[in-house]
């Protein structure tokens, strides 16, 4: 059996209702592991640090999805097992890769046989799991971090909420994409190489292998509107969709990648996936 690191983020949004089981979740984990230690992140991009120095091979990030990139990030091209107990606000990776809500459920559903190889994203020297998006996306993710701890234990509602004056009072600059040679420009976009949006939302077809490209070219909420409200009622993104392994984004400043505000050092960037990248535990179906 292998070792078991837990980093886990005490300012989680789950953190102070789920810490009591902690102890329950460790025990249940000690039946699968030789050792179980539980590591607390002290500041932003710390998880990745001890992912990177943890001396266990079992790696499992007990946050929301800030946490599971940054864990993610000290984890990725190595020989180390990833999982992940969701102790966040939406917990969007879990819902992606069909982990139980429950972090009690998810600990008892890990199976360290059950390898599966997934893919990231890399933008920026940076990496997302899910997507990374731009325009109102990007707006909406900014606005609630500017916001700060007001919003912490309603984050869910401040979404929607900070959605209003991403779409009614913000301004979106045009960006371009250069795609397969064509050149695109786009006032809104997602990066995708998950299936859903916000782990809910079909996006609609998916190509494995290949960033899933939505773009919005037109400025003005009606094309965003045209474009992203479908989304909500299942029908799927009603934009440009085109699919490919390499990207080059010029005229970027910030996006959100994996709900995280993350702002971009250079205007002119890459987007590239890179297959089987990181060793994840893939939760049994049936206990």
């Amino acid at each position: 059996m292998a070792d078991i690191s837990i980093i886990a983020n005490p300012a989680s949004g789950k953190f102070k209702i789920i810490k009591p089981l902690l102890h329950t979740i460790i025990d249940i984990l000690k039946e699968k592991a030789d050792k179980v230690e539980l590591v607390l992140t002290e500041y932003r991009g710390h998880g990745t640090y001890l992912a990177q120095n943890s001396l266990s091979h079992v790696i499992i990030a007990a946050g929301g999805d800030g946490l599971v990139n940054e864990v993610a990030r000290g984890i990725v091209n190595t020989d180390k097992f990833f999982y992940v107990l969701p102790f966040g606000t939406k917990n969007v990776f879990c819902k992606e890769y069909g982990i139980s809500a429950n972090p009690v459920t998810a600990a008892k559903k890990l199976d360290i046989n059950n390898i599966k190889k997934i893919p990231v994203g890399y933008i920026d020297n940076k990496i997302f799991l899910l997507m990374a998006g731009f325009g109102f996306d990007a707006h909406v993710v900014r606005n609630v971090e500017k916001k700060g701890v007001k919003f912490k234990l309603f984050k869910t509602f401040a979404h929607i909420i900070q959605g209003f004056p991403a779409l009614f009072a913000d301004k979106y600059s045009r960006m371009y994409v250069y795609i397969n040679g064509k050149r695109y420009g786009f006032y809104h976009g997602v990066f995708a190489i998950s299936a859903s949006y916000a782990g809910t939302y079909k996006l609609g077809r998916i190509q494995e292998r290949k960033i899933n490209c939505f773009l919005v070219e037109k400025n003005g909420r009606l094309s965003l509107l045209k474009a992203f409200a479908p989304l909500f009622f299942w029908f799927g993104f009603n934009g440009i969709h085109i699919n490919s392994e390499n990207i080059k984004l010029n005229g970027v400043s910030f996006c959100q990648l994996d709900g995280e505000y993350t702002e971009l050092q250079n205007k002119s960037t890459y987007i590239m996936i890179k297959e089987n990248a990181i060793n994840f535990i893939a939760p049994l179906k049936k206990l």
